[in-house]
């Protein structure tokens, strides 16, 4: 099947580029995007728009980029739709034009060798002449195919930006830029590529009276704590352990392939670490108020939901907290 759709991406690609030759439109990225999801069919409104373009004769790069701003820029799967299969047909134009162009000069080596014998007697001079046409005109192929296979690289190298760019919009779409954790968004879209099936222990990490620092210290040593703090919660985790900024100063942790007295372990270590603690505001000198946490702990029973799971280990959180806070509890 991922073949199948590669083959039917790739001749969308094809399409796509006789399209802009066709209109006589450079095959920049954002030019291709548009085409592509023409081609493609996936966007009604952009096909009715670009189609009263072209009917009244208004395609320039402005209205192409428009169309682009409107309806593709936020296309989530742009590289894997449109980008890497223009990258593909590029590539494949790129080795035939190379190919071409490496005979063409082959052409023109052996026109040279028979120009400089046919010099040397008068009798060929009308041969001659057209031998000297056809060298000149392979000349102005093998320029001209030279000239637009260094085109298409660049186009590629464009294209290879706009991937790397894509990548980092989309990363920090997903990422709380304060921790380095996941957001939200980002926290549901990673728990949807694992089983909920297998394994796995949440964590629920609430920072104790936080409003405080904040109030008394104000919102930016409110965030150096924040930041000490995930820095810690990191350092107990493997790579493949999810970590989410679930609210201002609550956190949760998914110890992926962990049971429930491994997940302990690590809440244990993590709550000492965040506990001793000594955190000094620099203009002051004077130390911060002991920084502790409360963890909620929830092994998956047998839930269909991450969200089930994530409200269970909310529930011990909350008895965490009315416990006196600074310890652990564990999920029904």
């Amino acid at each position: 099947m991922v073949d199948q759709n590669f083959k039917v991406a790739v001749k969308h690609a094809q399409l796509t580029n006789e399209l802009l030759n066709k209109h006589q439109l450079a095959p920049t990225p954002i030019n291709y995007s548009v085409f592509f999801v023409y081609v493609k069919g996936s966007n009604s409104t952009l096909t009715k728009q670009l189609e009263l373009l072209v009917e009244s004769n208004q395609i320039d790069d402005t209205s192409i980029n428009e169309l682009y701003e409107l309806h593709v820029s936020q296309v989530t799967q742009i590289d894997e739709e449109i980008l890497s299969p223009l990258s593909e047909s590029i590539g494949l134009v790129l080795g035939k034009l190379q190919q071409q162009v490496s005979s063409e000069e082959e052409a023109v080596t052996n026109l040279q060798k028979i120009d400089k014998v046919l010099a040397k007697s008068k009798q060929n001079s009308s041969l001659q002449q057209i031998i000297n046409y056809v060298q000149n005109t392979v000349n102005g192929s093998v320029t001209q195919h030279k000239s637009l296979s260094q085109d298409l690289t660049k186009t590629n190298n464009e294209i290879n930006e706009l991937k790397s760019k894509l990548s980092e919009a989309k990363e920090q779409a997903i990422s709380d830029p304060l921790t380095g954790f996941l957001n939200r968004r980002g926290g549901d879209e990673k728990l949807a590529e694992i089983d909920i099936e297998d394994t796995h222990t949440t964590l629920i990490i609430d920072i104790d009276h936080f409003k405080s620092i904040n109030d008394n210290f104000g919102h930016p040593i409110g965030d150096k704590v924040i930041q000490k703090v995930t820095q810690l919660i990191r350092k107990q985790l493997t790579d493949e352990d999810i970590t989410v900024r679930y609210g201002g100063e609550e956190f949760v942790v998914v110890a992926v392939n962990k049971a429930l007295y491994e997940a302990q372990d690590i809440a244990e270590k993590i709550r000492l670490a965040i506990s001793q603690l000594k955190l000094k505001q620099k203009n002051s000198d004077k130390f911060l108020p002991k920084i502790s946490v409360s963890i909620g702990i929830a092994e998956n029973k047998n839930e269909k939901y991450w969200q089930d799971i994530i409200e269970r280990a909310d529930k011990a959180l909350y008895e965490a907290k009315n416990s006196g806070r600074n310890c652990i509890k564990i999920a029904a």
